[in-house]
């Protein structure tokens, strides 16, 4: 399917100079937050090695995407708000960044911390939770046009923004020893008494708040997919696409395959599916993808395992004739490989791709009754139904060349 051109709203409410200015000034604030951390790892990493240049750089892979995803649809699609959310949680996990590198080094130097390197060490202890609430939280409760689904989700969007701010006050002002820092120390922003009481209560009211406000935006997404036609669910599917391959990459075991860039990359694919899915870019292609991984897959998986099961037997009955063993073993499996891609295809069409497989069901039957149907307006009806069918065009329409005068003879 072609790209779609924008929305009617967002074509009569054009953002304006304000609205631009605004969303460059948030991304280039944090691409100036990711290049301060590694100005200030040159300047007091020690030794600076290439490994801790990478770490840092890796470290900046997520806010960049999200910035970057952010900065795409607030000026593509700036009346809706998950782009601006998007926008703000980057710079929500930038702003610590050019601490971590001199806070590290105070930590391996076993030097005592300043007062500004207490307070980013409690940030790091909390900024996590509104960055997860407007990178995640809020945009998923308003996936994919912007809007709540009704307005009793308006109790959870108030509960996913209080939850984090709650969180954030209670622990900065919990009295005592932080425990969960590199080098524990007295917090010096904790207030003894009534209000370390109430802050504690207030930090788990507000972790309670967070945690549970994730989890029913996770039920909402659930619900509108379930409750989504024709355009929506296409959207849906993508945003589900994105989360799945998220989920999968941070928790399947992966060994040495596993390395320091390969989480960033995987969390960035709920970012890009949201903004996929958001402007409505090439939303149909999403059931050919996935019924070709699946069909190379399965046929990979087929043709390799018996090619390396009997490759073995093969050479032993070539009598050490490996090179010849080799190439008809491979010849053979060449050979295979076509019918099995096409008996494979239909049999994943069938099950994730059910618009292009009924469509082709729709053809052949028609290709059937062709060869007996005579009737040339019978003929013409039943086409445009056909393609009426399979290709679902907004018109269509059947031209007949007349057919020429016959001289005398």
């Amino acid at each position: 399917m072609a790209a779609e051109g924008p929305d009617p709203e967002d074509a009569m409410t054009s953002p304006p100079r304000t609205r631009t200015v605004l969303a460059w000034a948030l991304w280039l604030a944090t691409m100036a937050s990711c290049l301060a951390g590694l100005v200030v790892a040159l300047l007091v990493a020690r030794p600076l090695t290439a490994q801790v240049v990478l770490d840092g750089a890796l470290f900046a892979v997520a806010p960049l995407g999200y910035a970057t995803v952010g900065l795409v649809l607030t000026l593509r699609r700036p009346s809706n708000p998950i782009g601006w959310l998007y926008a703000a949680s980057a710079l929500t996990w930038s702003l610590l960044i050019p601490l971590d590198p001199w806070l590290d080094q105070l930590v391996r130097d076993q030097r005592p911390l300043p007062l500004v390197a207490k307070l980013g060490a409690v940030a790091e202890l909390t900024v996590w939770a509104p960055a997860i609430a407007l990178g995640i939280t809020l945009p998923v409760l308003l996936v994919p046009g912007g809007r709540l689904r009704s307005r009793r989700w308006r109790v959870v969007a108030a509960a996913a923004v209080a939850g984090p701010v709650l969180f954030v006050a209670g622990v900065f002002l919990i009295p005592g020893r932080t425990s969960d820092t590199p080098v524990p120390f007295d917090n010096p922003f904790g207030r003894p008494g009534l209000v370390g009481t109430v802050a504690k209560g207030m930090a788990v009211t507000g972790l309670a708040l967070h945690i549970a406000s994730l989890l029913a935006a996770l039920v909402c997404v659930v619900l509108r997919f379930r409750a989504s036609r024709g355009v929506e669910r296409q959207q849906l599917r993508w945003v589900a696409a994105g989360a799945a391959i998220a989920v999968l990459g941070v928790t399947v075991p992966l060994g040495d395959l596993r390395g320091a860039w390969l989480d960033p990359l995987v969390i960035l694919c709920v970012p890009v599916s949201v903004a996929v899915a958001v402007l409505r870019y090439r939303l149909w292609d999403l059931d050919r993808l996935v019924s070709r991984t699946v069909t190379y897959a399965l046929v990979t998986a087929l043709l390799v395992v018996p090619y390396l099961l009997i490759l073995p037997a093969t050479t032993r009955l070539a009598s050490g004739s490996g090179s010849l063993a080799v190439a008809g073993a491979t010849l053979a499996v060449a050979a295979l490989f076509q019918p099995l891609r096409r008996r494979v295809q239909h049999l994943v069409d069938r099950r994730f791709n059910r618009r292009r497989y009924d469509a082709g069901h729709t053809v052949d039957g028609f290709a059937a009754r062709l060869r007996d149907q005579v009737d040339l307006d019978a003929v013409g009806g039943e086409l445009l139904a056909v393609v009426d069918q399979t290709m679902q065009p907004t018109r269509a329409s059947l031209w007949l060349r007349a057919p020429e005068p016959q001289g005398p003879g």
